[in-house]
């Protein structure tokens, strides 16, 4: 079965204003992701190197540009594609909201370009084996079939510089949905036994939303098979040099009381579990979202 991106743009098209703030709720996986990405374009150094000297990123997937927006704010070159429509409206809208705010010499980071572009698209607007990062933060978990996959996989490495260019892929957990799924509805695991077994199998989950009147589109897995996907396709062309949560042990919504809290407050979770939990195998199952990192060779 393959995925109907169609379908994907059109549920994010729907849900394109609670797609903005999401990540506003989900301090963790903005503050870990952020922190991981700087953590290894600095060659594992000091996470101020990464700030001080500007990089090259491709921002693939990248919804409305939160993250996206965030290293540009750090200085770095981004450019963001989004397959939704309706998302790249809300970045542009974001873009053009900072220009209208520059004040005299004070200018706010702005990206280095927006567009509508498909990740599965070998032809995207993006020059190829330029990028010191390409992030894959969203497409992977939207895509049913193995091969789409490999070749959103194969197509950011393309854009990533050679020798030492990083891709950042991120995964959904099964046990993320199963946690979701005991706390909302946990009579569905019995009244859809068979839709339940056939997805512990092969992680699909392709279901009708009458609420929003759209296909849901998802793939779901967990570390040990994201490692061995990743290693399977790509070790000939790129090693995988890192897989961590970006919630450690705070996954299921357990971050939720840091919303709105003091800045610090959140850096001092935020640096807990980076630094101790977030990497470790054993907390790995307590993810929503997994985040692998690829260097080319």
């Amino acid at each position: 079965m393959s995925t109907s991106r169609a379908a994907v743009a059109e549920l994010y098209g729907k849900i394109a204003e609670s797609e903005n703030t999401r990540l506003a709720t989900h301090p963790m996986e903005r503050e870990i992701t952020l922190r991981a990405i700087r953590h290894h374009l600095s060659g594992f150094g000091s996470a101020a190197d990464s700030r001080n000297q500007q990089k090259r990123i491709a921002d693939v997937g990248g919804g409305p540009g939160k993250l996206a927006f965030a290293l540009a704010d750090e200085g770095h070159h981004v450019d963001l594609v989004d397959l939704s429509p309706g998302l790249i409206d809300l970045a542009r809208q974001e873009q053009d909201n900072r220009r209208a705010n520059t004040q005299g010499d004070e200018h706010q980071a702005l990206l280095a370009s927006i567009g509508v572009g498909d990740a599965l698209d070998q032809n995207l607007p993006l020059a190829a084996g330029s990028y010191d990062a390409v992030l894959l933060l969203g497409p992977l978990y939207h895509l049913l079939e193995e091969a789409e996959r490999v070749a959103a996989v194969r197509n950011a490495l393309n854009l990533a510089r050679p020798d030492g260019g990083l891709v950042f892929c991120a995964f959904v957990s099964v046990e993320a949905h199963l946690r979701d799924l005991a706390v909302r509805e946990p009579q569905r695991l019995v009244e859809q036994r068979e839709f339940y077994a056939a997805y512990l199998q092969n992680g699909r989950y392709a279901r009708h939303n009458s609420t929003l009147g759209t296909t849901s589109q998802s793939f779901h897995t967990n570390s040990s098979d994201a490692r061995d996907f990743l290693q399977r396709h790509f070790a000939a062309a790129a090693d995988l040099v890192g897989l961590r949560s970006t919630e450690g042990i705070l996954g299921g919504g357990l971050d939720r009381s840091l919303v709105g809290a003091e800045p610090e407050v959140v850096q001092a979770w935020a640096d807990l579990m980076f630094e101790q939990y977030s990497e470790q195998e054993r907390h790995l199952g307590g993810a929503d979202h997994l985040l692998a990192v690829l260097r080319r060779k």
